[in-house]
């Protein structure tokens, strides 16, 4: 008879298992203590695991702030550059002062766009890998004339080898030869080389984030962690109110105190509304002092995430700043990756080798702090849940001993049970992995034929099926 009644059970847990609903699925991060560059650590986590971690709330950033020992890669990545105001809709008009037209290069070998009339020396060429530098201040037109009238070339430079050898003779900034089209083409405001060539390399300075305007109501994109004075503004039956302030913050530290008034960093949609803020500010200039610049409520986000999408951020004060955590710029012609330490994001070369987290897709587990024998757990979780949990791989049982800090009980149940001579998880998962005590199946246990997870030590122990703990139950 007692045979027959522990057939008749297991019958009972094993049949139900079939009408279950389905545990949903989680990602769960994996911190690899391995150094491979953002490129390498993708392939790796897909292989292994999922994908690159995706920080996609405040929880799952809560959990890896102290879990990365050195700067680390996650899955965000720059590709694009996407300008919007912070109601989250997109720039369609768009105000921006242009800087200029011709290019030349700082002994760092950073680029900029310069009004072609400025007066600086300049870098000709006369052969590859062959430059000559000029310390004669011209601009730009007469820089390539004076290079062609000695019969050599003005510089072009195709890759970040020319690039770094061209920067030999720069003292500050010189011209180099790369102009914008003009004519009224579909290549209007694009780049060429003097030989009419358009650039296949290029390293200009674009380490700016957010928007700023000046007095004439020009905008200018500048690092997010300059301190500027910041307008803010909402509507008032459909008209926009301002208000300037003359106190110098961060962008986001800006935005933050419009949102105390009620109001918004200033959005400007249209060349009326650029209009009527450029009145405005002219109106109270005294606010501005001596500032060139104020904030306005446009910020590009060019950062994606390799699985997904997700609006949580949480760069550095001083971040992203296109260089990486030694102060070394990073070229542009690698994308810019995001390492994570101590719970700050930091813009790294994609190319420097980094530990990683990695996402492994899991079963999701719910703790319920309510004490109670292993059967009444299994009704509990099969009546408003899905079944006790089984922890069928390495990934399981880490959410499992996370999920149990906060237990009440030393123990708590997972759906591990005894029947028949052999253990096995009441939801039907195969028995493969393993983490009992000791390292090895409690045989023939004489009392203790439930599976209980130990909170300390993470380990799987035989208990008594008639102990009162909590238990952990697989979430639909």
């Amino acid at each position: 008879m007692e045979k027959l009644g522990l057939l008749m059970f297991l019958q009972l847990v094993l049949c139900a298992y079939a009408q279950r609903p389905v545990p949903r699925l989680e990602r769960e991060y994996v911190y690899v203590e391995r150094t491979l560059t953002w490129y390498e650590a993708r392939e790796y986590c897909r292989k292994n695991y999922y994908e690159l971690f995706r920080i996609s709330d405040d929880n799952n950033l809560r959990n890896v702030i102290g879990s990365a020992r050195q700067l680390s890669w996650i899955g965000l990545v720059r590709w694009t550059v996407n300008w919007k105001w912070v109601d989250d809709t997109g720039a369609v008009f768009l105000n921006w002062y242009k800087v200029g037209s011709c290019a030349a290069m700082t002994h760092y070998g950073l680029w900029f766009d310069l009004p072609c009339q400025n007066s600086l020396p300049f870098v000709c060429q006369n052969g590859p890998l062959k430059w000559h530098f000029s310390q004669w201040h011209v601009n730009w037109y007469g820089a390539k004339y004076s290079c062609n009238t000695h019969s050599q070339n003005f510089a072009s430079i195709w890759n970040a080898v020319e690039n770094y050898n061209a920067t030999g003779g720069i003292l500050d900034i010189a011209w180099i030869g790369l102009s914008k089209v003009t004519d009224n083409t579909p290549l209007k405001d694009t780049w060429k080389w003097t030989n009419d060539q358009p650039p296949t390399y290029s390293n200009f300075f674009t380490t700016l984030f957010c928007a700023a305007m000046d007095r004439r109501g020009f905008w200018y994109d500048r690092v997010c962690f300059e301190k500027n004075p910041f307008v803010c503004f909402r509507y008032n039956e459909s008209v926009p109110e301002y208000k300037l302030f003359s106190e110098k913050k961060t962008f986001s530290e800006a935005q933050s105190h419009c949102e105390t008034w009620g109001m918004n960093l200033a959005m400007v949609k249209t060349l009326a509304e650029n209009t009527a803020l450029q009145l405005y500010v002219s109106e109270n200039s005294e606010f501005l002092q001596n500032s060139l610049y104020f904030w306005i409520g446009l910020y590009n986000d060019p950062w994606f995430w390799s699985e997904g999408s997700s609006a949580i951020r949480n760069w550095n004060s001083m971040e992203p700043d296109g260089k990486d955590f030694w102060d070394q710029t990073i070229s542009n012609n690698v994308q810019s990756c995001v390492a994570t330490m101590d719970g700050e994001w930091y813009d790294e070369d994609c190319l420097m080798p980094r530990y990683f987290f990695c996402a492994d897709k899991v079963r999701s587990v719910t703790l319920v702090l309510e004490p109670k024998s292993w059967e009444e757990a299994l009704d509990h979780c099969r009546d408003r849940y899905v079944d006790l949990a089984s922890l069928a791989s390495d990934g399981e049982q880490r959410v499992a001993v996370r999920r149990v800090k906060d237990a009440q009980s030393s123990y708590v149940w997972t759906g591990l049970r005894f029947l028949a001579g052999s253990w096995f998880w009441v939801y039907g998962d195969d028995l493969q992995y393993d983490n009992w005590l000791n390292g090895e199946q409690p045989q023939c246990p004489v009392t203790r034929h439930c599976g209980a997870l130990a909170v300390a030590s993470g380990k799987w122990e035989a208990r008594s099926c008639e102990e009162k703990l909590d238990f952990i139950c697989f979430q639909e």
